[in-house]
């Protein structure tokens, strides 16, 4: 959603969250499948989340995080 403040177009900040949630989701549910069930799903996207935090931190792009953060979970997970 993009509203207007001080005659500028922002985006909500709300929005971006529920979007960057969306794909963490999204992520999850791919490892999910990647590791043929071996890890309840509730563990995987406790570590998909997890990653990207650790990652976020450190990065000056965030567009590729989510997927970045499924690859760590899943080799932290189902690589073992």
């Amino acid at each position: 959603m993009v509203a207007m403040l001080d005659g500028h177009l922002v985006r909500d900040p709300h929005d971006l969250h529920a979007k960057v949630e969306a794909q963490l989701d999204q992520a999850a549910e791919e490892v999910s499948r990647r590791c043929a069930n071996q890890v309840d799903y509730q563990s995987i996207r406790q570590a998909v989340a997890a990653a990207y935090r650790r990652l976020s931190d450190k990065a000056k792009f965030q567009s590729f995080l989510p997927i970045l953060a499924a690859r760590a979970a899943h080799r932290d997970l189902c690589q073992r």
